[in-house]
C-alpha cells in the first residue's frame, strides 16, 4: 500500500471510529494519518491536508472533553475496570491472563477499553493473531463491519503481522462478513517467499455452533448461536435476556454432548461443558447473557 493509500485508509478509519462513538481509536487514526502526512514535504495539498486532519482531532478532543465533563457516565470507572480485568484473568500465564482481562472488559461491555487493550497485545507482539482476531470481532460484534475492514487494511501497510497471520486474519474477516450475508473487496497479501516460514494456528476459529440441549425447559431441542468471543478452545456466545428458559437449561456444568462447530475450513463434531454466564452491561447488547462454554473435539 502507498503512502497516500495509507493516509487514505487512516482518514477513513477515523472517520468510521467516530460514527460508532469509539473517539480515542478515532483520535489515534487522524494522529497517525497527520504524522504521515507532516513527514511527506512532497506531498500534494500537504498544508491543506494537515489543517482538514487537525480539525477532526479538535472535534473528536471537543466530544472527548463533553464525556469527561457528564456526571452520569455509563462507563465503568478505571478501577473497576481494572478489578475486571484481574477478577476474571485467572491464568498464572502473565500474557494469557492479558488477554483474559480484555475478553472480559468486552463481554461486560466495555468494548472500547477491551479494544485498547488488544491493540497495546498486539502492538508488543503478545500473540498478535489471536489479538487481531479478537479485535476483529470487537468491531464487528459492537462496532461496525466497515470499522474492522478499515482496521484490516491499514495492517497491511504495517509490521504488527506477519504475511501469513495477515493472511489468516483475511480469511476469519472474509468468512465472519459473509456469514452476515456481506461481500467485500478484502486486499489480498502477497504470499511468502518459498522458505519463508508459515505460522501454523493451533486453534480452529469457531463462527458459529449448532447443539442439542440435553435437559431442562427445552430438552432435545437443537439451536443455532453465532461465537462473539473465542479464546483457546473456549467460547462465548450470546443468549437473549427474554430467553429464560434456554438459559434454565444452559446451566454452569451442563455437559454438552452433542455439538457441531463451523469455521472458515469447515465443521466438525464435538462435545463441550458450560463454564458460565455474564451478564452484558453496556453496549447494544446490554442485559443479554455470554455463555462460556469450554469445547472438545469429537
Amino acid at each position: 500500500m502507498s503512502e497516500k493509500e495509507a493516509i487514505k485508509s487512516l482518514i477513513k478509519q477515523g472517520e468510521l471510529y467516530f460514527k460508532q462513538s469509539l473517539l480515542n481509536q478515532s483520535k489515534e487514526a487522524y494522529q497517525k494519518a497527520l504524522e504521515l502526512i507532516e513527514s511527506d514535504e512532497k506531498l500534494p495539498n500537504r498544508e491543506k491536508l494537515i489543517q482538514v486532519i487537525q480539525g477532526k482531532i479538535k472535534v473528536v478532543e471537543e466530544n472527548l472533553n463533553e464525556l469527561e465533563a457528564e456526571p452520569d457516565q455509563p462507563e465503568l470507572s478505571e478501577e473497576l475496570q481494572k478489578l475486571i480485568q484481574k477478577r476474571f484473568a485467572f491464568s498464572k500465564n502473565e500474557e494469557t491472563a492479558a488477554f483474559e482481562g480484555a475478553m472480559a472488559l468486552a463481554k461486560f461491555g466495555q468494548y472500547e477499553q477491551a479494544l485498547e487493550e488488544f491493540h497495546k497485545l498486539l502492538k508488543k507482539g503478545v500473540m498478535p493473531l489471536v489479538a487481531a482476531k479478537n479485535i476483529i470481532t470487537c468491531m464487528l460484534t459492537y462496532a461496525s463491519p466497515d470499522a474492522a475492514i478499515a482496521q484490516y487494511i491499514q495492517w497491511t501497510s504495517q509490521d504488527v503481522l506477519s504475511k501469513p497471520q495477515l493472511n489468516q486474519v483475511r480469511v476469519y474477516l472474509k468468512s465472519l462478513l459473509e456469514k452476515k450475508g456481506m461481500k467485500a473487496e478484502l486486499p489480498p497479501v502477497i504470499k511468502p517467499k518459498k522458505g519463508e516460514e508459515e505460522e501454523e494456528e493451533a486453534v480452529i476459529d469457531i463462527s458459529s455452533i449448532t447443539m442439542t440441549i440435553p435437559e431442562g425447559p427445552r430438552k432435545g431441542e437443537t439451536i443455532e448461536l453465532d461465537v462473539s468471543f473465542q479464546m483457546d478452545n473456549n467460547i462465548s456466545v450470546v443468549i437473549a435476556a427474554d430467553q429464560k428458559d434456554l438459559l434454565k437449561s444452559l446451566k454452569t456444568g451442563t455437559r454438552l454432548t452433542d455439538i457441531q462447530c463451523y469455521s472458515p475450513i469447515g465443521f466438525f463434531n464435538g462435545s463441550g461443558m458450560v463454564l458460565g454466564r455474564t451478564q452484558i452491561q453496556e453496549g447494544p447488547k446490554k442485559g443479554d447473557y455470554l455463555l462460556d462454554i469450554a469445547i472438545d473435539a469429537g
